[in-house]
């Protein structure tokens, strides 16, 4: 079987921070009697980002929920959305050059920011350029950008600092610490579905022993995003403490020791 090959994409180059909020509101101020509108780079790419969100989480909805969900993105109403519009804005600085070209004469065209699934040649964009590989090739890179993005998002209320030195000073097994971790987060008092489980697992791994990570744990963490994104969003908070509670109490007394090891 032949191989293909893709570059990795870089995630050092810039990427614009403005929200879809902030275009409508420059806008307005500008054209407020206006529908249509031509974009400058940062705000086109915004409206892109916005478009590959939608079309990579519209399945976690039911068909007569996705106007709301929609709605929900443009709106900046649920903060992990950010997580794959921040990803769709690195995509766009990893394009090839026949795709480049295609950005390129898109800048030219006005559009309908309060219809955006209505711009059908960037609705073809994203849909081939970026969701394409996105749920292909780059899915693992999706994982692992969620899992490094998720555990910065819920970083103040876990002090990854701690636990970080509590792993250095104890030296427990990997093997047994992400399994206690896994036990802990069984325990009903915490009332978490399976894949919220099993995403925070993946996020310790990945924090706490990058090396040990494979590109299926990142497969996995980005099929569990790509289709439950809404949900973890909803919920951030109550992750964000049980987290915090189950690395409190996972135990590390599976130090490393000399002589043979099972």
């Amino acid at each position: 079987m032949s191989e293909t090959l893709y570059k990795v994409l870089d995630f050092s180059r810039p990427i614009g921070r403005q929200s879809f909020r902030e275009v409508i509101r420059e806008l307005d101020n500008t054209s407020p009697s206006h529908n249509k509108f031509i974009l400058s780079e940062d705000q086109l790419k915004t409206l892109i980002a916005v478009i590959f969100t939608y079309g990579l989480h519209y399945d976690e909805v039911p068909v007569e929920q996705r106007e709301l969900l929609l709605k929900a993105i443009l709106e900046g109403k649920q903060p992990l959305f950010d997580l794959s519009q921040t990803f769709a804005k690195h995509l766009m600085n990893n394009l090839g050059d026949s795709a480049i070209l295609q950005l390129d004469a898109l800048q030219n065209s006005e559009y309908d920011l309060k219809r955006p699934l209505s711009n059908e040649p960037l609705v073809d964009f994203v849909e081939e350029e970026l969701l394409d590989q996105t749920t292909s090739y780059r899915k693992w890179e999706y994982g692992r950008f969620s899992v490094a993005y998720m555990a910065a998002h819920l970083s103040m209320q876990v002090g990854w600092e701690n636990v970080e030195k509590n792993v250095q000073e104890n030296k427990p097994r990997p093997e047994a610490y992400l399994k206690n971790f896994s036990k802990e987060l069984e325990n009903s008092r915490y009332n978490l579905d399976a894949h919220e489980q099993l995403l925070l697992h993946l996020i310790v791994k990945s924090k706490l022993w990058p090396k040990k990570t494979a590109m299926a744990d990142y497969l996995l963490a980005g099929s569990i995003t790509q289709q439950r994104l809404l949900g973890l969003s909803i919920r951030s908070e109550k992750l964000a403490s049980t987290l915090k509670n189950a690395l409190q109490n996972v135990p590390t007394i599976n130090k490393r020791r000399g002589g043979p090891k099972l």
